[in-house]
C-alpha cells in the first residue's frame, strides 16, 4: 500500500533526525555509570529507522477476492473468542505491584525474571509446557537485559546475575 511506504519512510526521516539530533546534544553526564540523556532518543531513533524501513520495503500481499455469502460453510459464521476473567487481570496488577515493591529488596535479576515468568504464562495457554516456555523465556531476557544494561550502557543496577 502507498500509504504505508510513504508513512515508513516518514517514520525513518524521524529516526534519522534523532540519532543525528542525539550526537549534537551537548548534554553533562552525571557520573561514573550514567549513560546520559542520549540513550532514550538513540534507541527510539534506532527503533523509527528499523521498524519505518520494514514497513516502506515490506512486500503487500494481493487483496484476495471477497467470498460471496454461501460459497462456504463457514462464510457467515465468526469464532468468538471468550474474554479473560478479571481475576487474570488482578493478578497482573498484583504481579506489577511486587515487581516494582520488590525490585530494591530482590534485585533486577531476580524481580524481572519473576515477573516475567507469571506474566508470560498467563498471557500463554497455561499448559506445563508452556510454563516451561515462559521460564525459559523469561531467563533469556532477564540474562539480556540485564547483561545490556549492566554491561554495554553502564546502568548499576542492584542484582544483576552474571553481568
Amino acid at each position: 500500500m502507498k500509504a504505508d511506504r510513504i508513512l515508513g519512510a516518514g517514520f525513518v526521516l524521524l529516526g534519522l533526525a534523532m540519532i543525528w539530533l542525539m550526537y549534537r546534544l551537548a548534554a553533562p553526564s552525571l557520573g561514573q555509570g550514567d549513560p546520559g540523556p542520549a540513550v532514550l532518543p538513540a534507541a527510539l531513533g534506532i527503533l523509527f529507522v528499523l521498524l519505518g524501513g520494514v514497513l516502506a520495503i515490506r512486500r503487500v500481499a494481493p487483496p484476495t477476492p471477497a467470498v460471496k455469502a454461501g460459497a462456504g460453510e463457514n462464510a457467515d459464521t465468526a469464532t468468538l473468542v471468550p474474554a479473560e476473567p478479571a481475576l487474570f487481570s488482578i493478578i497482573h496488577l498484583v504481579n506489577l505491584c511486587a515487581y516494582v515493591a520488590l525490585f530494591e529488596k530482590a534485585g533486577f535479576s531476580l524481580s524481572t525474571f519473576v515477573f516475567l515468568s507469571i506474566a508470560i504464562f498467563l498471557f500463554g495457554p497455561r499448559t506445563a509446557r508452556s510454563a516451561i516456555v515462559a521460564i525459559i523465556a523469561a531467563a533469556v531476557v532477564t540474562f539480556v537485559i540485564g547483561t545490556g544494561l549492566r554491561v554495554l550502557v553502564g546502568v548499576p543496577l542492584p542484582g544483576v546475575f552474571l553481568g
